[in-house]
């Protein structure tokens, strides 16, 4: 709770002021005549007076004020005088002079007391805020009595001591509330992470050891069961497999009966000679010869002649034709040459006249033998190995 705020004007002199005035000048209470006689070092004086002893909260200065001595008793007591230069004068000069307290400007709290009499005055509540004080000549001192003195070593080493331990205990204040204020909230997440622990992870492993419960006898009851289905299913895989292979087996020999059936062989016939055709006009296009011209003749009269019904025959001519094709893509820049092309015309004509497969070449396997056994045997290159080759499953 926030205390009230204090009066800092009074139209007559309040109780607090007429108490000091009775009182006298002391450590704690310091009369001035005039705010000229205020200094700097006598406001670090009066705050290192309240740090010096942890009991003291506050020093006064009365200015304005004069000390009058009673005669019977030998008392001194304080006596308002008034302020020369006015009241708000006063007031700024002792704000100005704070302000030049060193480290930092003591707390001073200006009270205006009795404005509305003669005989106004000020008084001044000084607290220290980073003690000891010193004022621009480094000078640190304390009251001691009426009178300043300079603080001593033992003075000096407690103040700094009861302002670090003050520093350290706001510091410790603060830092205590945080951690109080962290440990609540942590409390609150623990509470939830508690919740949702026991709502996100717990009952689903609940619900899920019963699924696997569950699962396991649903597994044993299913291996059996397994293990006949997988049986069965390499069983099936296997016919199926077989199955697939019959297939491509019966498309091989559609296809090779498609091959030779004789609409087939006719229409391959066909293919094979226009492809005749455009090779040897690819190869002699450039040639205007009468040999050219006379080539052109013959090979167009083979080609052109009709094709037979006899399947025997068309599948005699397809190798035919094909050989010649093979043979011309083996000359040396596979194309034929007019010379080439006569010889292969030629060929072509007499196997037209005289439709028979040529007989095999039979090589003089005897002698390749006698002249090197090993090599006929062992080269796949020599002349027994190819020939052995060719003699295939029949």
């Amino acid at each position: 709770m926030t205390e009230p705020a204090k009066a800092s004007r009074h139209q007559k002199v309040s109780a607090a002021a007429r108490r000091m005035l009775e009182t006298g000048e002391s450590g704690r209470f310091e009369f001035k005549r005039d705010a000229d006689a205020v200094s700097p070092g006598l406001l670090a004086a009066l705050a290192n007076w309240v740090a010096a002893d942890p009991a003291r909260d506050v020093a006064h200065l009365l200015v304005g004020v004069d000390e009058v001595e009673d005669k019977a008793t030998g008392l001194v007591r304080g006596v308002p005088c008034g302020l020369s230069k006015g009241l708000d004068r006063a007031v700024a000069r002792i704000q100005d002079l704070a302000s030049k307290t060193r480290p930092i400007p003591v707390d001073a709290f200006i009270v205006e007391e009795g404005v509305a009499e003669q005989a106004p005055f000020v008084r001044v509540e000084i607290r220290p805020t980073m003690p000891p004080h010193f004022d621009d000549q480094g000078r640190r001192q304390t009251r001691q009595g009426r009178s300043t003195r300079a603080l001593t070593d033992d003075e000096l080493l407690s103040i700094y001591l009861d302002r670090e331990a003050g520093s350290f205990a706001v510091r410790f204040r603060q830092t205590s509330e945080e951690l109080q204020s962290a440990v609540g909230a942590v409390g609150n997440q623990v509470d939830q992470i508690a919740e949702a622990i026991e709502k996100n992870i717990a009952d689903p492993i609940h619900r899920l050891t019963g699924t696997s419960v569950e699962a396991a006898d649903a597994a044993r009851s299913a291996s059996s069961s397994a293990e006949s289905a997988a049986a069965s299913a390499d069983s099936v895989e296997y016919e199926v497999g077989h199955v697939q292979q019959l297939v491509r087996d019966l498309h091989d020999v559609v296809e090779a009966l498609q091959d030779d059936s004789l609409q087939n062989l006719a229409h391959r016939v066909l293919r094979l000679r226009r492809k005749v055709w455009w090779n040897f006009t690819v190869d002699t296009w450039e040639h205007t010869s009468k040999r050219a011209d006379d080539l052109e003749r013959r090979l167009r009269q083979l080609l052109t002649s009709d094709v037979s019904l006899d399947a025997a025959r068309n599948s005699w001519e397809v190798r035919v034709w094909q050989d010649l094709l093979k043979d011309r893509n083996e000359q040396r820049t596979q194309r034929g040459t007019q010379k080439w092309w006569s010889s292969a015309i030629a060929e072509v004509a007499s196997f037209m006249e005289e439709p028979a497969y040529a007989a095999p070449d039979l090589p003089d396997l005897r002698s390749a033998l006698k002249e090197d056994l090993d090599h006929e045997l062992d080269d796949p290159d020599s002349i027994t190995s190819r020939f052995s080759a060719l003699l295939g499953d029949e």
